[in-house]
C-alpha cells in the first residue's frame, strides 16, 4: 500500500476512511479467495491409504492482522517447508490443491503487492508448518490431510469475517468523530471572526461581555472534544475484546501504518483542542486588556 500522507493542517480522519477502505477491500477479496478454495478442496477425493499425519496438522498459522505468525499480513520465512523437499508428483491429487490454491488465495488482486510468497511459505503462513509440510512434501491427499485443510480453509473464512466487523466498527467510529469534529471546526471560525481575530492573536474589537460569552462558548467546545476523545477510546478497547485473532494485533497501529499518524481520530481531536486552547488564550488576553 502506497503511504497516504496527509497535507499539513488537513483532517487525518479523512486519510483514515481511505485507508480502511481499502484494506476492507482486501479483506473481502481475501475471504471469497478461501472460500472459493474450500470449495474447490472439497470437491478433490482424498487418495487411498493411509499414514499417520504430521502431528498437529489442521493447527492454523494465520499470517498478518489475523494471526500470531505474520506481524501484518506479509509473508515470513518458510522455515524449510517445501524447500529441497520431495517434490509432488505430476497429476496427484496435492497437485490439485496447490493449483487449486494458487487460482485462488493467491490470485487475490493484492497478493503480490502485499504478500508475494510462494505456494509453500504462503500455506505454512496460513495453515501452519505441520499442514503446509503435508501439502508440499508428501506424495498423497490423505482423509485426514482434507478434514485438516477444510476446518483450516474455514478458520480463514471465518477470521476475516471477523476481523471485517472490526473494520465496519472502526469505519464507523471515524465517520463519527469527523462529523461531530467539523461542526466544532466551523465554531471556532465563527467565534474567530466575531471576535475580529485575525488568527494570529492580534487585538480584537469584541468588548468584555462579548469576550466573556465567547470564552463559555470555547470551553463547551473543548468539552464536546473531550467526549468525543473518551467515546473513540471506548471504541478502541472495545477493538481489543472482540479482536480474540492475535495476541500482537493493534488494529489502528495496523490499518494506519502507512499513515502519518497512529491514532487519526485521536490526532484530529487533540489538533481541534490546540486550536481551542489558543482560541481561548487570546479571548482571555484581550479580556485582560479591556478591563
Amino acid at each position: 500500500m502506497a503511504a497516504t500522507h496527509a497535507d499539513e493542517g488537513s483532517d487525518p480522519t479523512r486519510a483514515a476512511r481511505s485507508a480502511l477502505r481499502v484494506e476492507r477491500r482486501r479483506v473481502v477479496d481475501e475471504r471469497e479467495a478461501f472460500r472459493a478454495f474450500r470449495g474447490r478442496v472439497s470437491s478433490i477425493p482424498d487418495e487411498s491409504g493411509r499414514t499417520d499425519p504430521p502431528n498437529g496438522a489442521g493447527t492454523g498459522g494465520t499470517r498478518g492482522a489475523l494471526g500470531g505468525t505474520g506481524g501484518g499480513f506479509s509473508g515470513a520465512a518458510d522455515g524449510g517447508v517445501g524447500v529441497g523437499g520431495a517434490a509432488t508428483p505430476a497429476g496427484s491429487r496435492l497437485v490439485a490443491v496447490r493449483d487449486a490454491y494458487r487460482s485462488t488465495v493467491m490470485s487475490v488482486p493484492h497478493y503480490e503487492a502485499e504478500y508475494d510468497d510462494t505456494y509453500e511459505r504462503s500455506v505454512a503462513e496460513e495453515f501452519g508448518p505441520e499442514l503446509a509440510y503435508a501439502l508440499t512434501r508428501t506424495n498423497c491427499f490423505h482423509e485426514e490431510y482434507k478434514r485438516s485443510l477444510l476446518s483450516a480453509a474455514e478458520t480463514a473464512v471465518q477470521e476475516r469475517e471477523a476481523f471485517l466487523d472490526a473494520l465496519e466498527s472502526e469505519i464507523e467510529s471515524v465517520e463519527r468523530a469527523r462529523s461531530r469534529l467539523d461542526p466544532i471546526r466551523t465554531e471556532i471560525e465563527a467565534i474567530e471572526v466575531e471576535l475580529g481575530c485575525d488568527g494570529e492573536g492580534k487585538k480584537g474589537t469584541a468588548d468584555f461581555g462579548a469576550l466573556d460569552a465567547c470564552r463559555t462558548r470555547t470551553d463547551a467546545l473543548r468539552e464536546d472534544c473531550d467526549r468525543i476523545a473518551a467515546r473513540r477510546q471506548r471504541v478502541l478497547a472495545d477493538h481489543e475484546r472482540r479482536l480474540a485473532l492475535s495476541d500482537d494485533l493493534n488494529l489502528p497501529a495496523y490499518c494506519y501504518q502507512d499513515l502519518d499518524v497512529t491514532y487519526p481520530v485521536l490526532a484530529a481531536v487533540a489538533a481541534v483542542g490546540d486550536r481551542l486552547d489558543a482560541l481561548r488564550r487570546r479571548i482571555e488576553s484581550e479580556m485582560g486588556r479591556s478591563r
